[in-house]
């Protein structure tokens, strides 16, 4: 009877500390602080909008909108890191070789018609200009760096190859992006050596990391236990989830349905996202996905909404309106200064002095010191 009750009172005191604490995680976690969060990230650039994992289709999902770029990174012959993401040419450019095989300078360009990765039925498409050919070739990550210094990128590394990780960590610590740079792999030896590598980097999980972590949600575990990754991604259903899975038979269907929706579960997010891990989801392709994950699975709200804690009179919409309203205003004192400074260059014209005589003439009259 005794030996009954010691096993009821334990599991129930066990069931409710897991309760709370996977709701107050901060009460056995301290809370990590994300260097960014990003809503919109660009999946290869934007792969259904433009040719993947091209300068082309980074600036167009930049012009579009999105907050981080997503890019898959190889490395050649020559021991160059190269922006791709099949480890062979044929899809890309139409040539059979790996990209292991050829060296840098040798590379193929991009063709300006590609197959869709998860629809061979549907072509992506540019036209065939003198632009758009300079930014059909495959890039190298440091062009990548170099052309958008100040944007977060999420690097998946495809290859169990320790120079290529040496690589990549040494052009990020080059361009000093550190607090700007995701990293990770589905295989979990690779994210052990990004780690070993670079701990200052912020690595994602590796897909034994995620399967780790929704069982220990599921068993009531995940509370109590330390996480090394620093974000959460994971598939969500939606348009890409059903063309890949289209030609599977019932019984794989169903494998892939109990997998997705283990994976996803908004309680799980919260959970995470308020340990400071930010949660991101792939591959959303329309406003319905976009409202799935936003509103029901929490993706990123829950981080909007921790990062402004510290002011409860002001909701998330709120400050961003604040945000977009502070930016125009930089805008609009950007235009202003343009101005002043083409007065300041007709002045020094017309009068013949310097032109840092003049604008300590101006910062003068704004009252500027």
């Amino acid at each position: 009877m005794w030996v009954y009750i010691v096993v009821f009172t334990s599991f129930a005191v066990y069931i409710t500390l897991s309760f709370i604490f996977l709701r107050k995680p901060h009460f056995l976690h301290k809370r990590r602080r994300p260097a960014f969060i990003a809503r919109n990230i660009a999946h290869r650039g934007g792969a259904a909008e433009s040719i993947e994992n091209t300068l082309l289709a980074f600036d167009t999902g930049l012009t579009n909108g999105v907050e981080m770029l997503e890019l898959d990174c190889h490395l050649t012959k020559d021991n160059q890191v190269v922006v791709h993401h099949d480890f062979s040419l044929d899809r890309t450019t139409g040539e059979e070789i790996f990209i292991r095989d050829i060296e840098y300078h040798n590379l193929p360009r991009i063709s300006t018609n590609v197959d869709l990765y998860y629809d061979a039925s549907t072509v992506i498409s540019c036209d065939n200009n003198p632009t758009n050919e300079e930014l059909l070739r495959i890039p190298l990550l440091k062009d990548v760096f170099e052309r958008y210094p100040a944007i977060p990128i999420n690097i998946d590394v495809k290859e169990h190859n320790d120079e290529l990780i040496r690589q990549i960590s040494k052009l990020i610590q080059e361009y000093q992006r550190e607090h700007l740079t995701y990293w990770g792999s589905f295989n979990h030896v690779v994210c052990q050596k990004l780690t070993a590598e670079n701990s200052r980097i912020v690595r994602f999980c590796s897909l034994k990391e995620a399967i780790g972590i929704v069982i220990a949600y599921w068993l009531g575990l995940l509370p109590f236990i330390p996480l090394k990754p620093g974000v959460f991604e994971v598939p969500i259903p939606g348009e890409v989830f059903q063309k890949i899975t289209r030609n599977f038979n019932w019984k794989f269907k169903m494998v892939f349905y109990l997998a997705e929706r283990a994976l996803n579960n908004k309680s799980m997010f919260v959970h995470l996202q308020r340990r400071g891990i930010p949660v991101y989801v792939w591959t959303l392709n329309n406003e319905q996905e976009f409202e799935y994950a936003i509103q029901k699975m929490s993706v990123t709200v829950e981080e909007l909404h921790i990062a402004v804690e510290a002011n409860d009179n002001a909701t998330t919409e709120q400050l961003l309106g604040n945000l977009c309203e502070g930016l125009r205003h930089a805008r609009e004192d950007r235009e202003r200064f343009l101005d002043k400074f083409d007065i300041v260059l007709q002045w020094a014209k017309e009068s013949g002095k310097s032109v840092e005589q003049l604008i300590d003439n101006l910062l003068a009259q704004d009252g500027v010191h």
